[in-house]
């Protein structure tokens, strides 16, 4: 079936994008964007970077790109880079242009963490690719069950005085899952019709699974996003189960 999925959040967005670009793209074209800005793929990884500030020839050229396609090939659409580790994004319409038929899968990353498990964003932030399906945000267990503050939660400060959060404070579960899915957190452009479908990842070993749960409960019981799945895993150690409400 296509989709357009946003992923938003911290605690492994790319890692996760990454994992299932190799998945999908066993069986189908699948390919890899972003709405904001990211590093440029390691070489080794196979990828092919399709980039062109040009979106109509951007288009032509992953088009052209997809007739020589095979299972494995994986690409990687973005606007021409600002320097030589940075990619830029593509507009938030991109999506709607490409021929679903052509392209059935589109993982879009929306926002970006540095490499924190958990954020808050600002006003401009996520941008979601338009046409979005699915809305995945995603949160690294490590921080759970640590004190609230700079090194737990990025963008702390805007988020301390903008929600009233108090540092020190245990990040417990309900806390946790109340920061993730906040009205005003990266979740807010959020459309009926998106389905949302949280993914806790650095649940890497089954001695981490109790308190993966816990945290997959509250963010179900959450009263500000409409959440009937969670999806509990580890990119790194390739594990992955759901609990569902």
């Amino acid at each position: 079936m296509p989709a357009r999925i946003s992923f938003v959040g911290g605690g492994g967005k790319t890692g996760l994008i990454l994992r299932l670009l190799e998945e999908y793209s066993q069986s189908l074209p699948a390919i890899f964007t972003t709405t904001t800005r990211i590093h440029p793929p390691h070489p080794a990884d196979g990828m092919a970077v399709i980039s062109c500030d040009n979106e109509r020839y951007l288009r032509l050229l992953l088009e052209a790109a997809l007739q020589g396609w095979c299972p494995g090939r994986r690409f990687v659409v973005t606007r021409l880079p600002l320097s030589h580790d940075l990619l830029r994004g593509v507009n938030r319409g991109f999506g709607d242009r490409l021929d679903r038929t052509l392209f059935p899968v589109v993982l879009n990353e929306a926002d970006g963490a540095r490499s924190m498990s958990l954020k808050m964003p600002r006003q401009n932030e996520p941008v979601l690719m338009s046409g979005t399906d699915h809305l995945v945000p995603v949160i690294g267990l490590d921080c759970l069950n640590q004190p609230l503050g700079p090194d737990t939660l990025f963008r702390w400060e805007l988020a301390s005085k903008r929600h009233h959060l108090q540092e020190g404070s245990t990040l417990t579960p309900e806390l946790a899952a109340s920061i993730l899915l906040h009205p005003q957190g990266v979740c807010r452009d959020w459309l009926k019709g998106m389905s949302i479908i949280p993914y806790i990842n650095k649940a890497d070993t089954t001695a981490l699974d109790p308190a993966a749960r816990a945290l997959a409960g509250a963010l179900l019981r959450n009263g500000n996003f409409p959440v009937d799945r969670v999806v509990i895993g580890s990119v790194h150690n390739s594990r992955a189960a759901s609990v569902v409400r």
